[in-house]
């Protein structure tokens, strides 16, 4: 009944648009016939932690593609002063580690790489040309407490996004990348939220969280507006926990709300914000209880976005997990 309550909830919200790329915590396996303890999920948080002194570590590549917008028409859009970039696709390769502080208290710490795709809609003589950029990402040190564990787990989640990321990328004409298309933000974002999970019959494993992301102003004045995102997921294994290879379906859905931008310019950017959900399928494979591999394609199944947007067309998430 609880899950059937949280699911409705999900539905009751609206969603952010800058789908920002979070690496999938890894963690250990359920184990044991009558435990609650539920399996990672690949695109959301669940509460179940790994033990006292358990290690992870793991590898996530994150890749966006974007419905990009022709580069005349972006061109005059951007003469009109309307906050578009000419995004074509992105890439995130992440770096986790995880360590299980107390029997319910987790951190993890992530470290991306990120590399951005776009066209030039500045300037007429390289109107359409390709621009790159890339480089080290924010940092990313997330705490897990489980602070419930009958008849289902509960966790609160807390953490802090550091601006480690490079913001000095400058295109082919010389010229400073705009905020948004830099590796790192330079601010420093805080996060907070809510997992609730539980197995059921050995194989299932069922989930739904909350999470709100403060963003504060980060390079050349821009601050990105405050995230809420609402998930809820459930998990299939062919075989009972705790028994190697198995073979899980997973099947999610991630629903992501932001409010506007604001710039140096402008009080609340126009074109930013907005609704977006995503229905994600995947699969995670388990060769023994220290290694796996996973990976999801999160569909965009509705993009209300605020003003000019280059809409999400395709991601694909995919990694290895790692315990110890």
């Amino acid at each position: 009944m609880i899950f059937f309550i949280l699911f409705l909830m999900l539905f009751s919200q609206t969603a952010w648009a800058h789908h920002e790329s979070l690496t999938p915590v890894t963690q250990r396996t359920a184990a044991g016939e009558n435990s609650i303890s539920s399996e990672a999920l690949i695109n959301s948080p669940v509460a179940t932690t790994m033990g006292r002194s358990a290690l992870s570590f793991g590898f996530t590549f994150d890749y966006h593609r974007y419905n990009s917008i022709p580069a005349d028409d972006a061109h005059r859009l951007h003469h009109q002063d309307r906050d578009v970039h000419g995004k074509n696709h992105e890439e995130f390769y992440h770096l986790n580690a995880g360590y299980g502080v107390l029997e319910d208290v987790d951190l993890y710490l992530t470290a991306p790489i990120v590399a951005k795709n776009s066209i030039d809609i500045h300037s007429h003589r390289s109107l359409g040309q390709k621009e790159y950029a890339s480089g080290f990402g924010d940092m990313r040190l997330l705490g897990k407490y489980r602070f419930w564990k009958k008849g289902a787990e509960a966790a609160l989640l807390a953490g802090i996004k550091f601006p480690t990321g490079r913001t000095d990328e400058r295109q082919a004409s010389s010229e400073k990348f705009e905020a948004e298309q830099q590796a790192g933000t330079g601010s420093w974002d805080g996060e907070f939220g809510l997992a609730v999970s539980r197995s059921f019959k050995n194989r299932i494993s069922v989930a739904s969280s909350f999470q709100y992301f403060l963003k504060t102003e980060g390079g050349q004045g821009h601050e990105a507006g405050d995230v809420f995102r609402t998930s809820v997921g459930i998990s299939r294994s062919l075989r009972d926990f705790g028994k190697y290879p198995n073979v899980s379906a997973v099947l999610e859905l991630n629903n992501e709300w932001a409010l506007k931008d604001r710039s140096r310019t402008q009080r609340r950017v126009f074109d930013s914000g907005g609704t977006s959900i995503f229905l994600a399928p995947g699969i995670n494979a388990s060769f023994n209880p220290h290694v796996s591999l996973f990976a999801a394609i999160p569909v965009p199944i509705y993009q209300n976005l605020g003003g000019e947007h280059e809409e999400l067309r395709l991601e694909v998430l995919a990694g290895i997990a790692l315990s110890v």
